[in-house]
């Protein structure tokens, strides 16, 4: 892309001169005002009969912690029916003896057609069945005949109904992601020059692909992982688990919503390499410095206090800033064959 010339610098400079800081934040006001009803489309999106958004949302995030707990039950049950098997081989058998008289009277009863022996000729006989007991077989049978257990517990009358217009709320902001990312990145665009508006065009759509991978990742592997992981604490110390509605559910939709933003890494890093504010070589020779704010603000910003729903959170982001170092660094290599072309 060509650059512009001195006199073009000097009046987009001037340009930018004229533009006060009241026309800054009334600019910030308009784009908050639209914004905010893009969101408001979307979130009324999620009560249209009959797809019923939200709800479904709703079931989606209680699905893996229900498939979680069933997964836990189903592997305790597992585990109990093994010891029972070992201590059952090491169980005499037992015979139960019934006289032959009065078990083929009794076959009689019940089957009158059946053609049996006469009993008095059986007088005096006995009939020997072996009895194993089985334990193992009854705690399979009771595992996989009782009645499934729901995941989440409900403590307070309003808590399902607040939890309901939150689920809706983050589906609204997903829904209307690209128009809220047009919002913020056109109020970015505002105080900059006309040659960098350029770069806000050319990056608004993969902003919002990242934002919406984030979601997905986050939705479909870290959460149903995470879960997992926390749930097998629960094994391994014998404590039954319960899950709570409110924080669950809290937790599985601002967590999805926080990868989103925190998967705009990259390209903020690429932007920013792009308007000369940092260079490839100052991104790699702060890592550990990076590292270190990348695992603060993951503590802050997931809303569970477990350190793998956090440590979720940094890895991923520390991987996207290596990818930010790749794209600054391709990014810088075209740009000097270009100038090197020229």
């Amino acid at each position: 892309m060509p650059r512009p010339n001195d006199e073009d610098l000097f009046q987009e400079e001037e340009e930018m001169v004229t533009m006060s800081f009241g026309d800054h934040l009334e600019e910030l006001r308009i784009r908050l005002v639209l914004a905010l009803m893009g969101l408001a489309v979307g979130v009324i999106l999620t009560f249209v009969p009959p797809v019923n958004l939200g709800r479904n949302v709703l079931k989606q995030l209680s699905d893996p912690a229900q498939i979680a707990l069933d997964k836990f039950y189903s592997q305790k049950a597992q585990k109990r029916a093994e010891v029972a098997e070992k201590e059952e081989r090491l169980t005499p058998v037992l015979k139960s003896v019934i006289p032959a008289d009065e078990f083929v009277n009794q076959l009689r009863t019940l089957m009158p057609d059946l053609k049996l022996p006469d009993p008095e000729t059986l007088r005096g006989r006995q009939i020997v069945l072996p009895i194993r007991q089985s334990e193992a077989d009854v705690i399979k049978t009771v595992a996989d005949t009782t009645e499934q257990r729901s995941a989440l517990i409900n403590t307070a009358p309003l808590e399902p109904i607040m939890i309901f217009f939150m689920v809706c709320l983050v589906t609204g902001l997903v829904l209307s992601s690209p128009w809220v990312f047009y919002q913020v990145w056109a109020f970015i665009a505002a105080g900059l020059y006309r040659h960098e508006r350029a770069y806000v065009k050319k990056y608004l759509p993969f902003s919002i692909l990242l934002f919406l991978a984030g979601v997905l990742l986050c939705f479909y592997v870290i959460l149903p992982v995470t879960l997992s992981i926390l749930l097998e604490f629960n094994v391994w110390l014998g404590i039954e688990p319960m899950l709570k509605l409110n924080e669950w559910v809290s937790f599985a939709t601002i967590l999805p919503v926080v990868f989103g933003i925190c998967f705009q890494t990259p390209l903020v890093m690429l932007f920013i390499a792009r308007l000369g504010i940092l260079t490839v070589e100052d991104y790699r020779a702060k890592r550990k410095f990076a590292l270190i704010i990348m695992v603060v603000i993951a503590a802050i910003l997931t809303p569970g206090p477990d350190i793998f729903s956090q440590m979720a959170l940094a890895l991923p982001m520390y991987a996207l800033y290596e990818l930010g170092i790749v794209l600054v660094n391709s990014s810088a290599r075209d740009a000097m064959t270009g100038t090197a072309g020229a």
